[in-house]
């Protein structure tokens, strides 16, 4: 057997950069060149194996029965000369220096030539940059090359600043299959259907007599049915033969017709609401306005999975009011205003980490009503059923959970029996792409704490006093140097703590909490991490909220108290809801929900609440 030196990959990275090396010597040099480059201004001698190596284009030309095959000679006179020198030294060494002032030219010749990694690298350069005065344009070449992620990027921007953008001129120089791509989204952060036709309107102006009425292609893409009477009113002036119906047989909002909503719900109706004669209801709180509403519920679960995918809401498990675990799965939908049953989960179970990445639900640990779990399931929103996945190495319940970049995170918690629990000192990463776990230990144990992710970084909001091990609150504000994460490095990692998406714990300062709290919900409404509810230092419902930017120095308490009995048991979520304005515009919306008791009760000869009466 032959003895290899060295580590194999070590060798396999120097064998590529001498290759690298020599190619780019070749190239420069016009050493072995058997194929030539005609272009405007220049003729480059190059190689037919490292042209064909990158680009499909070239491969073609240079195996097929075509003319280019047999001399060599590739004529490309309507590319310059400096162009095609910058694509050929990134296909020798992998090196491009881009700027704005050549990018768009090295995204077109690389599309058309099929030179896939450098097109992506353009990509990534003008995504990176993208502003108001270049998204037009940036979303104009993506989707005439039809690069699907930077047209996504460049309509997420368009969507947010739309208005804006109207009065560039860039907007006036879209073509009309563009306009009405634009026009046509989801996405458009507009609260007023209205706005879409007068951007319409200016448009068609521009390129057309005041005579002309809008074309049908323009029509189709307002959707009439979303405005009020008096807007309607307007434009059927305007359009005196409008059938609003027959323009948007399919409605939809924007996403600018949403609102995002705090979700939490009241104590008092786990253990006081009778479903004979009530229904459910959650909290919903706007903090713009510092004011709160309600939406119907399903029933007054403890320590459910609560999810939210913009208007959709999903629970999952929870503890019921006989304290058994569930194995549930509900859907609310928001812009209808309607819950659904789903298929129920394989294993019951509350205090469970429930998370979403892509098309796929995960319910992973949690406690069957007597012990910590280390079971994980998964549900698919496209099939709509359960499956089994990979165990977590560790039964575990009360964990803050995150999804960061395609992997799940557990953060502390609790193992154990629930009459005999130890904390659990450390956290587990789930890498989805690859189905496997991993264990890291950490230097506190908490649970029942708080994990966002905001500015693609995980934050951990957590609950209780680390020191001994113990479940003492937060400490107060002036007692904070006593609790630092890291002693050698003080002032730079609070009790809170920051991660990134492999695992590693950031140097970024999140500063203590105002007033002690524990058992909070944590959650991000836009740029904002909110602190909602819990307990207080007597033990009582913490009837405060608090929030804070990455940045700032201190959290920040809201001027209004939550006006009931709340903690990160039963709530904790951000959701989008219609505007009140749109309820009655939308067809099919329930205007009342009863979610009626579910039938195990309706088996039971004295349901819960008839006890508790006849007591």
């Amino acid at each position: 057997m032959q003895h290899v030196e060295g580590d194999p990959r070590e060798n396999h990275e120097t064998l590529q950069e001498c290759i690298i090396t020599g190619l780019r010597e070749f190239y420069l040099s016009e050493t072995l060149c058997d194929a030539a480059i005609e272009t405007a201004g220049k003729r480059f001698l190059c190689h037919r194996v490292v042209l064909s190596s990158v680009s499909p284009y070239f491969h073609v030309l240079f195996t097929c029965p075509m003319r280019e095959s047999k001399s060599g000679e590739v004529s490309l006179l309507d590319i310059p000369a400096s162009v095609m020198d910058a694509v050929l030294n990134f296909v020798y060494t992998g090196e491009a220096k881009l700027s704005m002032d050549n990018v768009e030219e090295l995204f077109t010749v690389s599309s058309r030539l099929q030179i896939r990694l450098l097109q992506e690298l353009c990509s990534r350069f003008l995504k990176k940059y993208i502003d108001g005065e270049n998204c037009l344009w940036i979303f104009r070449l993506a989707h005439s090359h039809n690069d699907q992620s930077l047209e996504d990027v460049a309509m997420d921007y368009i969507s947010v600043h739309l208005t804006d953008l109207a009065d560039k001129e860039d907007f006036y120089y879209l073509e009309l299959s563009e306009l009405t791509r634009i026009l046509s989204s989801d996405k458009l952060m507009v609260s007023s259907e209205r706005t879409i036709y007068n951007l319409a309107c200016r448009w068609w102006e521009f390129h057309s007599d005041e005579s002309n009425p809008l074309p049908e292609e323009l029509l189709k893409v307002v959707r009439f049915p979303l405005m009020d009477l008096e807007e309607l009113t307007e434009v059927k002036l305007e359009i005196p033969t409008l059938n609003p119906a027959h323009y948007s047989p399919v409605l939809s909002l924007r996403q600018g017709m949403f609102e995002h909503r705090i979700l939490g719900m009241d104590l008092s109706e786990r253990y006081e609401t009778i479903p004979e004669q009530e229904d459910y209801h959650i909290n919903a709180y706007d903090p713009v306005t510092e004011t709160w509403e309600k939406i119907p519920f399903i029933c007054p679960l403890y320590q459910p999975g609560l999810l939210a995918m913009g208007n959709i809401l999903y629970v999952s498990g929870g503890q019921d009011e006989d304290n058994s675990a569930s194995n549930l799965l509900h859907m609310y939908d928001s812009v209808k205003n309607e819950w659904t049953k789903l298929q129920s989960m394989a294993k019951a179970r509350y205090g469970h980490g429930f998370l979403h990445y892509k098309h796929e639900l995960y319910a992973m640990g949690g406690c069957d009503g007597q012990e910590a779990i280390s079971s994980m399931e998964c549900f698919s929103l496209v099939k709509k059923c359960w499956t089994e996945a990979s165990s977590m190495p560790a039964d575990l319940r009360s964990f803050a959970s995150a999804q960061l970049k395609g992997k799940m995170f557990l953060i502390g918690g609790l193992t154990g029996s629930v009459k005999k629990s130890s904390r659990f000192q450390g956290f587990l990463i789930y890498d989805i792409s690859s189905d496997t776990w991993s264990n890291f230990p950490l230097p506190v144990v908490f649970s029942d704490a708080g994990a966002v992710v905001l500015n693609e970084k995980l934050y951990i909001i957590a609950s209780y006093n680390s020191r001994n091990g113990n479940t003492d609150p937060y400490p107060p504000y002036d007692e904070y140097q006593a609790y630092l994460l890291y002693y050698e490095q003080p002032n730079t990692i609070s009790r809170s703590f920051c991660m990134d998406y492999l695992g590693r714990i950031c140097h970024c300062r999140i500063p203590p909490i105002l007033e002690s709290v524990s058992e909070a919900a944590v959650v991000v409404w836009k740029h904002r991490i909110y602190i909602v509810g819990g307990s207080g230092s007597d033990g009582f419902c913490h009837e405060k909220m608090f929030y804070w930017s990455p940045g700032e120095s201190i959290w920040t308490k809201c001027s209004r108290e939550i006006p009931f009995s709340f903690d990160g048991y039963v709530g904790g979520v951000t959701m989008q809801l219609p505007m009140k304005r749109f309820h009655d515009l939308i067809p099919g919306r329930k205007t009342s929900y009863k979610f009626r008791i579910e039938e195990k009760y309706e088996e039971e000869e004295d349901p819960w609440w008839q006890m508790s009466r006849s007591v």
